[in-house]
């Protein structure tokens, strides 16, 4: 816990709200998980979120950015009117991700100056050369790195 601070958190913001606004999101809404459980209740969970999390997002409010948190990623996933999300962690990110996406899955890094993005299944070095996978998710993820709309199913046929 030594290595993360309120830095780490907002700088993962501004990449978060940054790479929003180059997929077309003019005033993006984020959403900065907790580090503990419930976004550590006020302290009954510990003090990490209270040290390290709310500092970062009040400086991202100062910085006139329109976010949420630290609240617990399994209250703030369900969430329709946020843009973008800010896990602390891999697993806090990806494993809810995945059981809400399945297969579709995919995983956006930002921060690094270009967009990164693989699917959330992997590889798929099982299947390879078989003629199994299906390239649904990596379709999804080349749109959105693209900012290319998805077609109806007919014109993607023809």
């Amino acid at each position: 816990m030594a290595r993360l601070t309120p830095e780490l958190i907002e700088q993962a913001g501004l990449a978060c709200a940054t790479t929003l606004r180059q997929l077309g999101v003019a005033n993006p809404r984020i959403g900065i998980f907790g580090i503990n459980p419930h976004a550590g209740e006020n302290g009954l969970f510990g003090d990490d979120d209270d040290r390290i999390t709310t500092p970062a997002v009040q400086r991202l409010r100062a910085a006139g950015l329109s976010v949420e948190g630290p609240i617990g990623a399994d209250i703030i996933l369900g969430r329709k009117d946020i843009d973008g999300f800010v896990a602390i962690y891999h697993d806090q990110g990806h494993i809810p991700v995945k059981l809400l996406a399945g297969r579709e899955a995919s995983a956006l890094s930002v921060g690094a100056g270009v967009l990164f993005s693989s699917v959330g299944h992997g590889s798929a070095f099982d299947i390879a050369g078989q003629n199994k996978a299906d390239p649904a998710a990596v379709l999804r993820t080349l749109r959105l790195i693209g900012n290319v709309p998805a077609q109806p199913a007919a014109a993607s046929a023809a």
